[in-house]
């Protein structure tokens, strides 16, 4: 197995601190090309995540972490089931809370003289604004579906594949989905007036970075750990302890860890190979079966709990 943890050649280091920085300003680049030719900023999102996964499936064969990561454990066809249903759900709720959001935000606008945006700035400041803002809400959203006994029950089927590789990212139940990325992800943006433009901008560098988070890259990020999610400190958030797994709760970034003392890196061992639900050896692997496990929940930590063979 080839240890991702010791990168051979010069080119390998070079390629491991670069890939996330090229990528996410890449990314940016493409969507603004996209938007001065006169494509609509909604409608330069998705070519682009289709972009960023080319990347990532590229970049676990040339600099794999993990070389067992890079086969297939039987996951494949639940975890691919889950690309229409995130941008399914996405579709359904983000244009719903955007109008309601668009709404309030103008009715408040109107009461706070000059707006509550500050539409002026240059874009990319507004981008960078809006991706500190719209994280930290992410940010919330997430450790509350850690420590809510019954938002974990949802929660938990993004946190029981065995491997993390560049197609379980979109590993997510519905209600998770629908209140993190539906609502978490869209409401306060929206609310505070963010334009469409500065809204798909954010939304492009945020998924150039998520679709490298699961990504079985062998990353070396530097000082780049202190602002981006991805690689070792995703692992550690993948692991079976849970002490550890309530770490690194950044959707994309790790700033906001870093200021609420969430942020997990030790120095001195590697992320866990093997990541997982401890204690949940019961929780279903099929698609809809997962679909359903938040409400047969009793039934999976009882079938957990059984002597095996029982």
């Amino acid at each position: 197995m080839r240890d991702g943890s010791k990168l051979e050649t010069a080119w390998e280091r070079i390629l491991a601190a670069s890939i996330v920085p090229l990528a996410v300003l890449g990314g940016l680049g493409s969507g603004m090309w996209l938007m001065h030719s006169g494509v609509a900023p909604a409608q330069t999102v998705l070519p682009i995540s289709l972009g960023a996964f080319l990347v990532a499936i590229t970049m676990e064969r040339v600099l794999p972490w993990h070389e067992a990561w890079n086969h297939s454990l039987g996951d494949l066809r639940t975890d691919a089931l889950y690309i229409p249903t995130q941008f399914g759900i996405g579709a359904l709720f983000t244009p719903i809370t955007a109008s309601v959001a668009v709404a309030a935000g103008g009715w408040l606008s109107e009461q706070v003289q000059g707006g509550l945006w500050p539409s002026g700035w240059p874009v990319l400041a507004q981008v960078l604004l809006a991706t500190v803002i719209r994280e930290f809400f992410d940010y919330w959203g997430h450790r509350v579906m850690h420590s809510t006994d019954w938002l974990w029950r949802f929660h938990a089927t993004h946190h029981s594949p065995s491997r993390l590789y560049w197609l379980n990212g979109a590993r997510a139940h519905p209600g998770e989905i629908a209140f993190r990325f539906g609502i978490v992800g869209v409401l306060p943006l929206a609310l505070l007036g963010v334009s469409e433009t500065v809204l798909a901008l954010t939304t492009i560098a945020a998924t150039m970075a998520d679709a490298l988070q699961h990504a079985n890259i062998a990353f070396r990020l530097g000082p780049l750990s202190w602002i981006y999610s991805i690689g070792d400190l995703h692992r550690w958030h993948h692991s079976r302890e849970r002490a550890e797994a309530d770490t690194n709760f950044g959707s994309v970034y790790i700033f906001w860890d870093a200021i609420f003392g969430t942020r997990y890196l030790p120095a001195d061992r590697e992320p866990p190979t093997h990541p997982g639900l401890d204690g949940l050896d019961a929780f279903p692997e099929g698609f809809f079966a997962q679909w359903l496990s938040p409400f047969r929940w009793a039934r999976i930590e009882r079938n957990s709990a059984a002597p095996p063979g029982n």
